[in-house]
């Protein structure tokens, strides 16, 4: 599983969309750093001076992300998302001011604090009892191979 970044722009904790016009138009400030392509999985925004469409942003329902990007694209996005109004946020519901610098948003602490929960001790628990259960039955299964083998072996 990678990382998932994303452009959002929220408002008292609402997320607001991010139209295409607008999008074009930031663009249109960037020189020519990142640009539309439009592609057989749908609208992407590429950096042309890679030459290398595998990192792009994805274009989705006033939604832009990317699957772990590299520095140069998400430094990017970071200028992007700063000529939107908007901000750059990981899986972690950490913004990033750069590449290298990350803080919690005001509207993200209660959507962070719901996925710590879901994902808490209780979850961690459970996995680790799963884990012990199968364990034990796999030992459980080799020693009755073991008997077997030595059961069919017969005497000598």
């Amino acid at each position: 599983m990678g990382s998932h970044v994303r452009i959002l722009r929220t408002q008292s904790g609402k997320a607001m969309p991010l139209r295409r016009p607008e999008i074009e138009r930031a663009l249109a400030g960037m020189g020519g750093k990142l640009a539309f392509l439009h592609g057989s999985e749908g609208e992407h925004i590429v950096m042309p001076a890679l030459g290398d469409e595998r990192e792009r942003i994805v274009c989705e329902a006033d939604e832009l992300w990317a699957r772990n990007p590299d520095e140069r694209l998400l430094e990017a996005m970071i200028e992007l998302a700063r000529l939107l109004g908007a901000r750059v946020r990981n899986d972690d519901f950490e913004t990033l001011r750069s590449v290298d610098e990350c803080y919690l948003h005001p509207d993200d602490r209660a959507a962070r604090e719901a996925a710590l929960a879901s994902s808490g001790p209780g979850r961690a628990a459970l996995r680790r009892a799963r884990v012990i259960a199968c364990l034990k039955l796999l030992l459980l299964a080799l020693v009755a191979a073991t008997a077997l083998y030595r059961n069919f072996q017969g005497p000598g």
